[in-house]
C-alpha cells in the first residue's frame, strides 16, 4: 500500500503532516521500564515463594493471590509490548487507521482488565497477609472491609472495561456507528482515585497495632518497611493520576496513553515486590547469614537450647508454709543442672518424722531438671 492512500487514525493538527516512516516516537521508555520492573516483580515473587515452600514450608492463600498477580502483571506487559506495533508511543496523526482500530483500541482494553485484576490480587494479597500477624479482632475485621472494598472494585472495573459499550465490539470497532460507550478517561481516572484510597489504607490500618506487636524490633522494622514501600506504591498511584488527567483532556490517545501504561506497569510491578519483602529475611537468613550479622550455621528455623543451673535449697519444716491446713510430712526441693540429658525427675524418700522427730528434714525430696530452649526464628510473610 502506497503511503500516499494510508489514512491516519486522526487527521493531523494545523501546519503538520502525517509520517508513517520516521514519526516521533516515545515507545523506547515504555519499553525499558517493563524491562526493569516486570523482573524486579518476578525476582521477588521466586524469592517469596522459595521461602515458603523450601524454607518455612507455608504456603498459603496470600502466596497464591500474589502469583495471580504476576501472571496478571505478565499479561499485561505482553499486551501492552505489542501495543507498541499498533501505533502505542505515535501521535494519531502517524498511526494508520486500521491498526488504531480494531488492533490497538482492543489490546488496550485487554491491558485495562488484567491491570485491574492484578491490581486487586496484590491488595488482597497483603490485606490477608496481615492477618498472620495481627491477632485483635478487631483488626480483623476491618482487613475484611478492605478486602471486600479492594476485591468488590477490582471486579466492578473489570465488568466496567468490559461492558463499557453496548454492543461490546463497539469499545475496539470504529466502524460500529450504532449503540453507545461510556467516558472511558473519566472511569479510569476514577478508579485511579478508589485505588489509591485503598492504597493508603492498607498502609494506615496495621499502624495502632503495630506497637502493641509482641515481636524483636527488627521484625517491627520489616513490617514499617513493608508499610513505607505501601507508601511509595500510594505515590505512584498519584503520579499515574496525574498522567490520566491528560487523558481526559487530549484527543491523541496513542500519544498520551503511553504513560497512562507505563506508570501501570510501574504500580503493579512495585506493589507485587513490596508484597515480597517479607520473605527476603527468611531467605537471606537461611542462605545469606552473614548478610544479616549471624554465624554461618545460623539458619533460619535453627535453635540453640541454654541449660542453666539454679539451685534451690530445701525449706526447713519449721519454717515451711502450711497451703494446706495440716501437716502432709512432705518437702519438694527443685534443681537444674547440666548433667541431666533426659529431664528425668528423682525422688528419694527421707525418714518420716515420727521415726526422727528431732530431724529438720523429712519426707520425699523430689530433684526436677529442666531445660529451657530458645527458638530463634523470623517472620515470614
Amino acid at each position: 500500500m502506497a503511503i500516499e492512500t494510508i489514512v491516519p487514525a486522526l487527521p493531523p493538527p494545523a501546519g503538520q503532516t502525517s509520517n508513517f516512516v520516521n514519526p516521533d516516537y516515545i515507545g523506547t521508555k515504555f519499553l525499558v521500564v517493563n524491562c526493569v520492573f516486570l523482573p524486579l516483580a518476578i525476582i521477588g515473587l521466586a524469592v517469596r515463594t522459595w521461602t515458603r515452600l523450601f524454607v518455612v514450608r507455608s504456603f498459603r492463600a496470600d502466596d497464591y493471590l500474589m502469583v495471580l498477580a504476576l501472571l496478571s502483571s505478565c499479561v499485561l506487559t505482553g499486551v501492552t509490548l505489542d501495543m507498541l506495533n499498533w501505533g502505542l508511543g505515535r501521535h494519531m496523526w502517524d498511526v494508520p487507521a486500521t491498526y488504531f482500530s480494531p488492533w490497538f483500541n482492543k489490546f488496550n482494553l485487554i491491558a485495562a482488565i488484567f491491570y485491574c485484576a492484578g491490581t486487586g490480587f496484590t491488595k488482597c494479597s497483603v490485606l490477608i497477609f496481615y492477618l498472620r500477624i495481627f491477632p485483635s479482632k478487631n483488626f480483623h475485621i476491618a482487613v475484611w472491609v478492605l478486602v471486600f472494598i479492594a476485591a468488590g472494585y477490582s471486579v466492578a472495573s473489570i465488568l466496567a472495561n468490559i461492558l463499557s459499550c453496548h454492543p461490546v465490539a463497539k469499545s475496539w470497532d470504529s466502524t460500529i456507528t450504532t449503540g453507545y460507550c461510556m467516558n472511558r478517561p473519566v472511569f479510569y481516572f476514577a478508579n485511579a482515585g478508589l485505588g489509591i484510597f485503598t492504597d493508603f489504607a492498607t498502609v494506615a490500618v496495621p499502624i495502632p497495632w503495630i506497637r502493641r506487636l509482641q515481636m524483636p524490633l527488627r521484625q517491627k522494622v520489616a513490617v514499617c518497611a513493608i508499610l513505607a514501600m505501601g507508601c511509595f506504591v500510594g505515590i505512584v498511584s498519584c503520579v499515574r493520576l496525574a498522567s490520566l488527567y491528560t487523558l481526559l483532556t487530549s484527543i491523541d490517545l496513542t500519544w498520551t496513553t503511553t504513560d497512562a501504561l507505563m506508570w501501570c506497569a510501574i504500580e503493579l510491578n512495585l506493589g507485587i515486590f513490596g508484597g515480597c519483602v517479607t520473605a527476603i529475611r527468611p531467605f537471606i537468613r537461611q542462605y545469606f547469614p552473614r548478610l544479616l550479622g549471624l554465624s554461618s550455621g545460623g539458619g533460619y528455623g535453627s535453635s540453640q537450647s541454654r541449660k542453666q543451673s539454679h539451685p534451690l535449697n530445701s525449706m526447713p519444716r519449721s519454717q515451711r508454709p502450711d497451703f494446706s491446713g495440716r501437716d502432709s510430712g512432705y518437702i519438694t526441693t527443685l534443681s537444674t543442672s547440666r548433667a541431666a540429658p533426659d529431664n528425668d525427675s528423682e525422688e528419694h524418700i527421707l525418714s518420716a518424722q515420727h521415726t526422727n522427730p528431732n530431724k529438720e528434714l523429712d519426707g520425699i525430696m523430689r530433684t526436677v531438671e529442666f531445660d529451657v530452649e530458645n527458638s530463634a526464628s523470623s517472620m515470614a510473610r
